[in-house]
């Protein structure tokens, strides 16, 4: 029986980016029929450009450069969109949770509607954006690194060397983590923006683990486990810190207005500050 050759870097990479970009090039059609791929979109996105950031060196840096930068702004105009979802959805539900006492007026129709508008808007832009000679740009791009990545010779490294960058992408999490919870311990108002780029160090560090995940099995299922649970702490603390933007704003234009009030906005801008406020708590574990 011939021993199979061990992976190398150039394996392991190129399977998992081959499998963002497809995801990527594939969903046009999807979104154009207003299909649920955002989400995945999004996240394949997000994945791509996490390889990038976590193995700079196995990359053509003049070609990986410019991709990951238009990247930025295709997941932007993609999470307009599911942002609007998400914020959505945490309204709907927690109207929907709210004593019938407290929701004054019409509220779950006049979210629904601003929230509508809004999304109507985004989608518009990513529909526009799908017709326009940047994204067809960018398409070929990725239609070019799915048939031949620009590789680096760094990449024909073992597959081991892996452990390197995904040891040095923990390092980053946990710094930024470190860097957070002193901030909410000094009461520093930069606290949640060093959070949030705890989040994204903390996706990263996920992302490389998945991609680990040929050579390592079970102990790169064990850290993108963990660091999906940091990730549902910091996520609901994100999603928190745009609901409460969302209703102060919304709840000052339309309280003033005639037959609408604004006190429901106020209970539930409250109840964001009150669950932005338990962060540090959620931490802890994290910190430990």
């Amino acid at each position: 029986m011939v021993k199979a050759e061990p992976p190398t870097l150039r394996g392991l990479v190129s399977a998992y980016v081959v499998e963002q970009v497809t995801v990527i090039v594939e969903a046009p059609a999807q979104l154009r029929a207003h299909e649920p791929v955002i989400h995945p979109t999004r996240v394949a996105v997000r994945r791509l450009r996490s390889t990038l950031r976590v193995f700079p060196d196995l990359f053509d840096d003049a070609a990986a450069a410019p991709l990951e930068s238009e990247l930025v702004w295709w997941a932007g105009l993609l999470g307009e969109v599911r942002d609007l979802d998400i914020l959505e959805k945490r309204l709907t539900e927690a109207v929907a949770a709210l004593p019938p006492e407290l929701v004054v007026g019409p509220i779950s129709s006049a979210l629904q509607r601003e929230i509508g508008l809004r999304r109507k808007a985004a989608w518009t832009e990513v529909e526009t954006a799908l017709d326009g000679d940047r994204y067809r740009a960018l398409s070929a791009v990725l239609h070019g690194w799915r048939a031949d990545i620009p590789f680096t010779p760094a990449a024909d490294r073992r597959g081991k060397a892996v452990e390197r960058y995904v040891e040095r992408a923990d390092k980053k999490v946990e710094k930024r983590l470190a860097a957070a919870g002193k901030a909410y311990a000094a009461g520093d108002p930069e606290a949640d923006h060093l959070a949030h780029a705890a989040r994204k160090a903390g996706k990263r560090h996920r992302y490389a683990a998945e991609l680990a995940e040929p050579l390592w099995g079970k102990k790169a299922r064990k850290v993108v486990s963990h660091r999906k649970d940091l990730q549902d702490v910091l996520g609901n603390h994100q999603d928190a810190v745009v609901s409460e933007a969302f209703l102060r704003d919304f709840g000052i234009r339309v309280g003033a207005r005639r037959d609408h009030n604004g006190f429901t906005y106020g209970v539930l801008f409250a109840q964001e500050r009150a669950e932005l406020a338990r962060l540090p708590e959620q931490l802890a574990p994290f910190l430990a």
